[in-house]
């Protein structure tokens, strides 16, 4: 259901000959994926959006497995994976092909690993494999470094303080540089190592944005309100692991808005960060909604609205 509403929605994008974001603030490794994919789209011009398709259904299937089977939620349901199918329609860098894209991946797959490791047998490994995610990610996008430090503070929030379990964080995080700087010395790159590292710096786009994006900033911002609101108001009727997860959520949305804002440039590129916690306090807000027809009525004013904005032709 997630896949076809995906499609549906997407299509504009799906076969799309330019979707891709390329700028000089992308990392070095997200550099070297997109030379790997030149010679494919130059026959296959359709593959950026592909893969950015898969990127985003991928997350909303990963994002949805993860809720129902941590039981985040009351009853099983799939609004988190369709919530991040709809908010990721609005503005076409979201369907672009990114390094913020990939690394919204990694951030997904490092929540789930660190929030499995409060009551598995193996969670020292599920620990590195956090840190591996975030390491991996600062190589498409430099700025997600910063996710690290939401990284310790989900280890204090879910686990008593082990201090070799927070140096397995860290160890996981440099792992991919030490097989990466490996790769440069055997291969005689040594010299590109200073290239590595970019500066920082914090903005945002200033740009003149029309009525349409108005109306989508509301059709997002609304419901994540309800969602907050809802969190709020049924915490204390939670387990307590569950109220763990759902705030770690909201710390999640908050660091990488922190993260959207450092080298941002022109263009939405960096929010798509903010799109998978967005989705799952969407979804806990339809969920939990005390106005039954709310849901409904958002689902299809939103998928409305971004119909209309494909057909008006705005953003592109």
């Amino acid at each position: 259901m997630i896949f076809i509403l995906g499609i549906l929605l997407k299509l504009p994008w799906l076969f799309g000959k330019s979707a891709v974001v390329i700028r000089p603030q992308d990392g070095f490794l997200y550099d070297r994926f997109i030379k790997f994919l030149e010679p494919l789209a130059a026959v296959f011009p359709s593959v950026y959006g592909t893969l950015a398709f898969l990127l985003i259904f991928w997350q909303a299937y990963l994002l949805t497995v993860f809720i129902n089977n941590q039981r985040l939620v009351n009853r099983p349901n799939y609004l988190a994976g369709m919530a991040l199918m709809l908010i990721s329609s609005f503005i076409p860098e979201f369907n672009y092909l990114s390094g913020p894209l990939i690394v919204s991946l990694l951030f997904l797959l490092g929540f789930i690993s660190i929030f499995r490791a409060h009551n598995h047998p193996n969670a020292r490994g599920l620990i590195f494999n956090c840190g591996l995610a975030c390491g991996l990610a600062t190589m498409f996008f430099q700025p997600a470094v910063f996710f690290i430090l939401w990284g310790l503070i989900a280890l204090a929030v879910l686990r008593p303080f082990r201090f070799n379990e927070w140096l397995l964080l860290f160890i996981g995080f440099t792992a991919p540089y030490y097989f990466y700087l490996i790769y440069l010395f055997l291969s005689g790159q040594w010299s590109t190592v200073t290239s590595m590292i970019e500066p920082f710096s914090f903005g945002i786009s200033l740009e003149k944005q029309s009525l349409w994006f108005a109306g989508a900033l509301f059709l997002t911002i609304l419901p994540l309100l309800a969602g907050i609101y809802y969190i709020n108001a049924l915490s204390s009727k939670m387990l307590i692991q569950i109220r763990k997860g759902w705030v770690l959520f909201l710390l999640y949305f908050a660091t990488a808005v922190v993260i959207a804002l450092v080298n941002p440039g022109p263009g939405f590129a960096n929010w798509v960060l903010i799109l998978v916690p967005c989705a799952a306090v969407h979804a806990f807000g339809y969920l939990n909604s005390e106005v039954r027809i709310y849901p409904v009525l958002s689902f299809w004013l939103t998928a409305g609205y971004i119909i209309a904005i494909e057909v008006a032709g705005r953003f592109a």
